[in-house]
């Protein structure tokens, strides 16, 4: 049988193929559908996998069942698959086709990378003694793609002993991984605050309860939650990120005002404590300045938490794959958050870092028109997330 490398050589240009098509026609959260046929498509015809079920109206769920004697065990790999509504910057190649939709977080990538791991796993079917799962994820994005899986009654997580997934990174070069122990990404809740008054003539502000004026106070008086009472050796962050207030004229104060934010921490504890203060700060002020305010707080994603022994296990088979000066300790956690982190609240397991960026080349952030992603990272994903797996199995790769 051929080695690792050679396998995933041999597949790489269809596997970096289906990149270009699903990266030249984007799909946003809970809508692709046309990413999801091509997906099934190749499964169907290039594989022979034990398992395909739709999760959801665009998620997969496939299986390999491997042949080797021995107890059983299960891993659970994951790809997400939808775009963002940003509009491609000119001359990137490969470029979005949709108006106004691009891959600007790499979904393609990762996607296609799952898809490669399903080809390459599947020659090691007699060094499997269980099976592997591979979630197609749909609404990474918009945070609603993993609990589809968490909530299918086709998946069944007291089963799965391991999950792992992987993410682009435009900080470290293609070819490279990063991985963390402890706290790899941020918590990520959904702030919105209504602050209410009188609203009236801009000429006569003593005849009002002025809402923008008690807004500015609550926006500037939040910052201190992070500055003054967290610890600054705790990550956190609390940002307002849109502000809304009455209509267009110049000289009219509103009796309303919607802001919108959001939260993040690595840490429950303090997660907990930033949730506890906000609302207590933001109705204080306002009743202070004769207002009110009401505040909303939706949960999202718990932050991430590497398990050490899975943090080993993608040092180990990455320094073998990959070489050890392609393996990066991550100093910090990023504040980013990923839904990724409901499907490891069922079991261990671990959250990879790879390299997007060509080396030498520009910086393409993501979340931009000009995010990009060098093929390079198709192989290292590749061997990265098949390699957790067949470390996993003790398999000789």
């Amino acid at each position: 049988m051929q080695n690792i490398h050679e396998i995933v050589a041999a597949i790489e240009p269809e596997i970096n193929d289906i990149r270009n098509q699903i990266h030249e026609n984007p799909e946003l959260g809970l809508k692709e559908f046309n990413t999801s046929a091509l997906i099934e498509k190749e499964l169907r015809e290039k594989t022979h996998v034990d398992r395909i079920e739709h999760i959801g109206d665009t998620g997969l769920l496939v299986e390999i069942k491997g042949t080797k004697e021995g107890p059983a065990k299960c891993i659970a790999l994951r790809g997400d698959m939808d775009a963002l509504p940003i509009q491609e910057a000119e001359g990137m190649n490969p470029r979005s086709k949709v108006l106004g939709v691009m891959h600007a977080c790499g979904h393609d990538v990762h996607t296609s990378i799952l898809l490669g791991a399903v080809r390459t796993l599947e020659n090691y079917r007699d060094q499997i003694s269980g099976s592997v799962l591979f979630f197609f994820q749909p609404a990474e994005e918009i945070m609603k793609g993993a609990k589809l899986f968490v909530e299918s009654p086709l998946v069944d997580f007291s089963k799965i002993d391991g999950v792992a997934a992987l993410h682009v990174s435009p900080e470290i070069d293609a070819g490279t991984i990063g991985v963390r122990y402890g706290a790899i990404l941020a918590s990520s809740d959904e702030l919105h605050i209504t602050v209410r008054g009188k609203g009236g003539h801009g000429a006569h502000p003593h005849t009002t309860i002025d809402p923008i004026v008690i807004s500015a106070q609550i926006i500037s008086t939040l910052q201190t939650i992070v500055s003054r009472e967290i610890t600054p050796h705790e990550p956190c962050v609390v940002s307002i990120c849109n502000i809304h207030a009455g209509g267009e004229a110049f000289n009219i104060i509103p009796s309303e005002v919607k802001m919108a934010g959001t939260i993040r921490a690595v840490s429950p504890e303090v997660r907990a404590e930033v949730n506890k203060r906000i609302p207590e700060i933001v109705k204080g002020i306002a009743e202070s300045m004769r207002g009110e305010a009401e505040v909303e707080i939706k949960l999202g994603p718990p932050p991430f938490v590497s398990d050490d022994e899975w943090v080993d296990r993608v040092i180990r088979c990455g320094q073998k794959l990959l070489g050890k000066e392609n393996v990066i300790l991550m100093k910090i956690p990023s504040m980013g958050a990923e839904d990724f982190a409901y499907i490891k609240e069922k079991a261990k397991g671990v959250f990879v870092r790879f390299g997007a960026r060509t080396p030498g080349g520009p910086y393409g952030s993501m979340h931009s028109p000009g995010f990009y992603c060098d093929r390079k990272a198709i192989t290292a994903g590749i061997l990265t997330l098949s390699g957790i797996a067949l470390d996993f199995f003790g398999a000789e790769y």
